[in-house]
């Protein structure tokens, strides 16, 4: 067996040692296709644009023969990273629960969450399993248990953080004006919002399986330790400092709190509040290299940060640039990477170029 195309438990066992940065090699993998949900997963061609979504209009069995498809496609790449399955990560999830419509774009391939027409920040939903986008959570979670059979994890889907929360309820940047006219509004409704999250994320790791003792990733197919959601705050671009520490980092905090391991999205642009995550104690931070953003060279200080302390998952459309700057510059320690490529031949060129002199 080519050593680029490792058993499902020999790559656990690289993760393993990743998440305590024991990994005497950085873990390399890739994906193929977009970085939005929709055009990887042709079951959504069907959605409506002409109306608000609603949980029916989710073929359950095409996204699940979808699914497979991917994990398919990923095993012939080869590479470290393990394929992962979870409720379809193109629906904004806590969104929906909120009340908030869901409108399909296949232009830009993505599911948009508009502001509910009755918010009020005194009758925020609570989460209950009764709810119709619970209910479909449920049910495809179950169907993808049935049909991956072990073959590869599950994993807790996208879920947005609060600051993303609040800017969709109040529309845009107007929740940076309501944090000054109405603080302690902000602060109950950031407090509901915080309650969401966290029983959304019991509720999937309920229903998901453990995989060798761990979980999967969704778009990400890093595996983790069971017990792990994954998390992202990037509506905290908009904010000061000040701002994130006195509205959000609190909620930031009692998450953590309330799963074993949490794992952060975070982009390169931007307010992001790189430090407080690390102090709070999550279990690995991922950082995206943005197309037209930030090089990897001009991240390497931050990247740098994030290593002395904890695994760092580095994931985008990452160019042979900053694949360079990465594999020569960076620790090898608690580092992974996964980009996405256009053909398994670029995959396999690419393991070659980085990763087959460590052998």
């Amino acid at each position: 067996m080519s050593i680029k195309y490792r058993t499902i438990e020999q790559r656990v066992e690289l993760f393993r040692a990743f998440h305590h940065r024991k990994n005497k090699r950085p873990l390399l993998g890739f994906s193929i296709g977009g970085e939005y949900a929709m055009p990887r997963y042709p079951f959504s061609a069907r959605l409506p644009e002409d109306r608000a979504l609603t949980p029916a209009d989710f073929n359950i069995a095409g996204y699940v023969e979808d699914s497979e498809h991917l994990f398919l496609i990923h095993e012939q790449l080869g590479g470290d990273f393990i394929f992962s399955g979870s409720a379809f990560w193109g629906i904004p999830w806590l969104e929906a629960m909120l009340g908030c419509p869901l409108y399909a774009s296949h232009l830009t391939g993505s599911i948009r969450a508009e502001p509910p027409k009755e918010f009020s920040t005194d009758h925020i939903p609570a989460f209950s399993p009764n709810n119709p986008w619970v209910q479909l959570m449920g049910q495809m979670l179950d169907a993808l248990t049935q049909r991956a059979a072990g073959r590869f994890p599950l994993a807790t889907t996208r879920m947005r953080g609060i600051s993303d929360l609040l800017s969709v309820l109040y529309g845009g940047i107007e929740f940076v004006y309501e944090m000054y006219n109405n603080p302690d509004g902000i602060r109950n409704v950031a407090e509901r919002l915080t309650d969401l999250f966290i029983s959304c994320g019991k509720f999937q790791l309920d229903r998901i399986p453990v995989f060798h003792d761990g979980v999967g990733s969704f778009f990400y197919n890093a595996w983790v330790p069971r017990g792990t959601v994954w998390h992202q705050e990037d509506a905290a671009a908009l904010l000061s400092p000040e701002l994130y520490k006195d509205f959000i980092e609190p909620c930031n905090r009692r998450i953590v709190a309330s799963f074993p391991h949490v794992v952060i999205h975070q982009h390169s642009t931007g307010f992001v509040p790189t430090n407080a995550y690390l102090d709070m104690g999550m279990t690995a931070l991922e950082m995206h290299i943005d197309s037209g953003g930030p090089s990897a060279e001009t991240l390497f200080e931050r990247h740098l940060v994030i290593l002395r302390e904890r695994p760092l998952i580095i994931c985008g459309i990452i160019s042979e640039t900053d694949l360079d700057w990465i594999f020569s510059k960076l620790p090898v320690s608690g580092l992974a990477v996964i980009t996405i490529v256009d053909t398994p031949e670029t995959a396999d060129r690419l393991w070659k170029k980085y990763i087959e002199k460590y052998f």
